[in-house]
């Protein structure tokens, strides 16, 4: 195990509990055990070599499309929404999209282990339009265009051409486009946050629409300061402790906690790719991966907390509440600690032609 890398996750954990309490004071132990169970799945990923994660990739990819596929049929919304997006199993609801970001970074690096520079562009246009589409269906936009460039990052990582990378991306948008289509224009509130983001930034002419939850953070955060309120003052804004948790966060440590959060994830990535950097295969890709996984879903949360992009439903990775992301973002960071642990073993082998990986 990297102890470091460990670390840095363990104290996101922390700081998700410290945002819960400051939003929801009530379920705050709960969100602590899930943090814990998290961090227990991360510990099991990491014990799957590289190898072990190709073999079964397509299988794990295939099943999360299944499930998918299952959210439109039988799919369950929260009450006044009219999206679908989670499966009822028992006393648990799965969130298929979420553990799709993990089967996409898995399956591409089976696909360009497996063929090298030897392949045609329908099989992984096929992965990532067919994800995609369902995603969107049900919908979920914002997380299916992060999905979307997820899988582009895998694909840069693994030397794609830029004809390739294109021809991928443009087949898999149009295969998107034809499974979602029909089901968009359902859903008005996707065009409304788009206009709410314009107003938030112009005549601010509808702070108590499409734009108060945006106003809201923005505000809460101004008002928090260097140091912030402390714990112990309410919060109030919508999805203080999920989508909104960084503002939770500032309204309690200030700009002090902000900061903390964006040091947490630049070392997870940067760390992230040093491994993938000293090596070559598999694990070059898994940590490559795993590393566009938690830095772009932070950057993109963090950058809707500022108002500086319209409002999604992407968590913060590790801290937001949400059981199902933090499994998802568990066991991306596994699939890391898995690359890490595949540096180590080959490190003494390597040591003669170069610098060994620190830690």
């Amino acid at each position: 195990m990297d102890w470091l890398l460990f670390l840095a996750q363990l104290s996101l954990g922390v700081l998700g509990v410290l945002g819960v309490a400051t939003s929801s004071p009530e379920t705050w132990p709960e969100h602590l055990v899930r943090v814990t169970i998290a961090l227990a799945l991360t510990v099991v990923v990491s014990r799957v070599s590289p190898q072990r994660v190709v073999k079964v990739s397509p299988f794990f990819y295939v099943g999360v499309l299944a499930l998918l596929a299952l959210v439109l049929v039988i799919g369950i919304s929260p009450e006044g929404s009219d999206s679908r997006r989670w499966l009822l199993i028992g006393n648990f609801t799965l969130q298929p999209s979420e553990l799709m970001k993990v089967a996409v970074i898995a399956y591409l690096t089976a696909f360009f282990h497996n063929h090298l520079g030897n392949w045609q562009i329908w099989r992984p246009m096929l992965v990532m339009g067919l994800a995609v589409g369902l995603i969107i269906a049900e919908p979920n936009v914002s997380t299916a265009v992060f999905i979307f460039l997820l899988g582009l990052s895998v694909m840069v990582a693994a030397g794609t051409t830029i004809v390739r990378l294109v021809s991928i991306g443009a087949a898999a948008g149009l295969i998107a486009a034809l499974i979602a289509g029909p089901y968009l224009r359902q859903f008005p509130y996707i065009s409304a946050r788009i206009t709410g983001f314009r107003d938030l930034w112009g005549a601010r002419a509808d702070t108590l629409g499409d734009t108060y939850q945006a106003d809201r953070a923005q505000r809460i955060i101004s008002e928090a300061g260097l140091f912030g309120l402390g714990s112990g003052q309410p919060v109030s804004i919508p999805a203080a402790s999920t989508d909104m948790i960084a503002v939770s966060l500032a309204h309690a440590l200030g700009l002090i906690g902000v900061l903390t959060l964006i040091a947490l994830y630049l070392f997870i990535v940067l760390r992230g790719l040093e491994i993938a950097a000293s090596l070559k295969g598999p694990g070059a890709l898994l940590a490559a991966g795993a590393s566009a996984y938690v830095g772009g879903q932070a950057a993109l949360n963090l950058l809707v907390a500022a108002g500086l992009l319209p409002v999604t439903g992407v968590p913060l990775p590790f801290v937001s509440d949400g059981f199902n992301s933090l499994l998802s973002v568990g066991m991306a960071m596994g699939l890391m600690q898995s690359a890490y642990r595949e540096a180590r073993r080959s490190a003494p082998a390597a040591a003669a032609k170069g610098p060994a990986l620190s830690g």
